[in-house]
């Protein structure tokens, strides 16, 4: 297991004005309760349909990553790789990575990691809708 040092409130600050500048989005911060919520459109490729992406960090690496009417889109189909679908808000939780494997790392910017990853898979969503194929590597926890 790796030891990692907490996370600094200085950094957690940071990683938030980072990714919430990089995405244009609108966000909150509880410095208190130490998370984040930052909400933004995202077109993933200059072709794609813009999403609704919520994304909620807890200091100290947690991260949450929500996307709006993607049950709606898909006509009630359950994408692959999510981890929580929630039928009543139209959202479901990504699974971007697997925790196990130490794929995430928490000392880096959300914008070096998450956001290119959440991109990522809407574009594997978008190629699923298509093809009821998914094309995104990992395992799906079960």
């Amino acid at each position: 297991m790796i030891k990692r040092k907490p996370e600094s409130l200085a950094f957690f600050i940071v990683k938030y004005y980072d990714l919430k500048d990089a995405i244009k989005g609108q966000g909150t911060i509880n410095v208190r309760k130490k998370v984040f919520k930052i909400t933004a459109q995202i077109k993933p490729t200059i072709n794609s349909d813009t999403y609704t992406v919520c994304f909620c960090y807890f200091i100290g690496g947690k991260i949450d990553v929500w996307v709006k009417g993607l049950l709606q889109k898909g006509n009630g189909i359950v994408p692959p790789h999510i981890y929580h679908k929630n039928v009543k808000e139209d959202k479901v939780k990504l699974c971007l990575y697997m925790p196990n494997y130490h794929e995430y790392d928490s000392d880096k910017l959300l914008t070096a990691n998450i956001l290119p990853w959440t991109c990522e898979w809407l574009y594997f969503y978008e190629l699923f809708l298509i093809t009821k194929k998914w094309f995104g590597n990992g395992i799906h926890p079960k």
